[in-house]
């Protein structure tokens, strides 16, 4: 009984072993030139070169994507449990690219913390198995495929080198990294999804088989134990089996799969949180793996993690507006997405909000709904200066209608549109309108800006 004691404590003491490091420590790993919402193969090419410089790793092209970019895998460690880490398959889908940068930086300032677990786990990393995607800015990649919808069928080079890849590992644990949008909440709190996981199901039933327990005692270890500080702000995702995908294949083929997606936080538009919080359960998971302290974990903790709740969030809510529109005066509220792909931002609700969380409220209670009035095309081309456009707000100018010849220097979002918004608020429409109250005061909502005037 006491030698079953002590060696529980020494793997806590292991598993807690990154505990020597200091916020100095996680900040100094961080890589410089990534605090970016969109990473592209351009921005990482620097930092594959200094790797080059790591004697403990080994960096190859492993493959390339349809427009002939190098995808790169990364080896550290000789141990016999291997671990493999893939990030941005939607091209998108930037914060764990960032991340394993940092971590592998970690790993090369902390030699010692290196050494304690390099003779039991072989590490593998493909940082950016998308780049033609990346390199768009799109989730897909250059034949319009969802790499992650390609696993059953492999017709993609990307999705092609991914299992080639995971075959020849055959690894033990394998990090499936991704960004999830930021309106998804945790439950039914008023907390936005900073950090997402999944042990990805095997089957349609959703057993849960050896390696798939281990997978949850794993999460449940980098959820409740790590000091990320995003405590209320993680969720979970629905098992349901995806034949298509990667993770969920993955979890078929016996490998113990752990997905991990970055969500927003307040304040945080490049998920510099998200990107912290994925580099400390990194550095955790591979001080438990090493250790196989996540064995000694209550996988049952895995279910108390709340569900995500898709469309918890919008950018922005506008409310308790007063409308007053062909003799009909009512309240409505106006809610507003900018992400990801909304020029600028749109409204996405009108009415009865209140059940949506919003990164930013407005209290429009004693407002008017005026709309917006639009700028019909310029002659000639004309730059927009912060001054230039208080001007036109204070005509109720806040639409424009030829982006050819308008140069925004202001600061501030442009909305195009073909017609203003002038009557009622509604869904779809170009968040750019103007309030004003009884006090003769006005304000406009550009996007998730609200600017008195």
């Amino acid at each position: 009984m006491k030698l079953k004691l002590v060696n529980i404590i020494l793997l806590f003491v292991c598993f807690h072993a990154s505990a020597q490091f200091t916020d100095s420590d996680w900040q100094r790993a961080r890589v410089g030139g990534l605090d970016k919402m969109q990473i592209k193969p351009a921005d990482i090419q620097s930092h594959l070169q200094h790797l080059k410089s790591y004697p403990w790793l080994t960096s190859e092209v492993a493959g390339q994507s349809v427009e002939k970019r190098n995808i790169h895998l990364i080896h550290a460690g000789q141990g016999p449990v291997k671990v493999f880490m893939w990030s941005q398959m939607h091209g998108n889908e930037s914060t764990a690219t960032a991340a394993l940068f940092d971590f592998l930086q970690l790993i090369d300032q902390h030699p010692q913390w290196r050494s304690s677990w390099q003779d039991k786990i072989s590490l593998f990393i493909m940082p950016m198995v998308n780049p033609d995607g990346a390199n768009a800015s799109r989730r897909y990649n250059a034949q319009d495929i969802d790499i992650n919808r390609d696993a059953a069928r492999l017709q993609t080079p990307e999705g092609q080198l991914l299992m080639k890849t995971a075959q020849q590992i055959q690894p033990d644990f394998g990090f499936n990294l991704h960004d999830q949008n930021r309106y998804y909440a945790v439950g039914q709190s008023d907390k936005p999804a900073t950090i997402s996981v999944l042990a990805p199901a095997f089957n349609v039933a959703k057993d849960i088989n050896l390696k798939r327990r281990q997978a949850m005692q794993l999460i449940s270890q980098l959820v409740f134990d790590v000091p990320h500080n995003l405590g209320g702000f993680i969720g979970r995702y629905n098992d349901t089996f995806e034949p298509r995908a990667f993770g969920d294949n993955f979890s078929k083929m016996g490998i113990r799969t752990i997905l991990i997606e970055s969500g927003g936080y307040p304040d945080d538009n490049n998920r510099q949180v998200a990107r912290l919080a994925n580099l400390k359960m990194y550095v955790y998971a591979i001080n438990s793996i090493a250790q196989q302290q996540y064995l000694t974990t209550d996988y049952t903790k895995y279910d108390t993690i709340p569900f995500n709740r898709s469309n918890g969030f919008v950018d922005m809510k506008v409310n308790k507006v007063r409308v007053e529109s062909a003799g009909q005066s009512y309240v409505t509220d106006i809610a507003i997405k900018t992400q990801p792909h909304f020029k600028g931002g749109h409204v996405v609700e009108v009415g009865d909000s209140s059940t949506t969380r919003a990164y930013t409220d407005v209290d429009a209670t004693n407002w008017l709904y005026v709309g917006c009035k639009r700028l019909e095309s310029a002659k000639q081309p004309q730059e927009l200066t912060y001054t230039k456009y208080m001007a036109f707000l204070k005509q109720g100018i806040c639409l424009f209608d030829d982006d050819k010849k308008l140069t925004n220097s202001s600061g501030l979002p442009v909305f195009f549109a073909d017609k203003a918004n002038t009557t009622i608020p509604q869904r779809g429409m170009p968040a750019a309108f103007i309030l004003k109250n009884k006090q003769g005061e006005n304000k406009a909502i550009l996007g998730n800006k609200s600017i008195s005037f």
